[in-house]
């Protein structure tokens, strides 16, 4: 009787073994909510144009809000940028698999507006198009945008 005790409390053990194993899932982003990378290119160059960092929340079903997080990505940040990465604030919204998005600078008054689809998976990447209209601080200009997820 004792061997039928224990056969059920050694699967038990071995079982909640596995749940502290220290494995932990990798960070994904899903639509637009998660932390990402950003760079946008004008049309035509190579070299972008703003590169920084972005942490966006869900807020509610189709809506999302977003705020300036340290960029981590591979591309260096241009020395000219004409925008403060660190003081930015974003609102979007879904649509299906189609996004609108705008990103303020409370320092410069930079408005970049973003447009771009979303795949309906889980992803680690999401591009579209950005366009900006010139002011005192950076002159107008459009072209793609890439997110990287961090």
């Amino acid at each position: 009787m004792q061997r039928w005790f224990y056969l059920p409390t050694l699967m038990l053990v071995a079982l909640t073994a596995g749940c502290g194993s220290g494995y932990n899932n990798p960070t994904t982003n899903v639509g637009l909510f998660g932390n990402w990378n950003v760079a946008m290119y004008a049309t035509g160059d190579v070299n972008p144009v703003y590169v920084f960092g972005l942490a966006i929340s869900q807020e509610g079903s189709s809506n999302y809000s977003g705020s300036s997080i340290t960029y981590n990505g591979g591309l260096t940040i241009p020395t000219n940028m004409c925008i403060n990465a660190k003081t930015l604030s974003a609102t979007a919204s879904t649509s299906g698999t189609n996004f609108t998005m705008t990103i303020t600078d409370a320092t410069s008054g930079t408005v970049i507006n973003v447009q771009g689809t979303i795949p309906t998976q889980t992803t680690s990447s999401i591009s579209g198009t950005y366009s900006n209209a010139a002011n005192q601080s950076c002159p107008a200009s459009s072209g793609t945008m890439s997110m990287v997820a961090q």
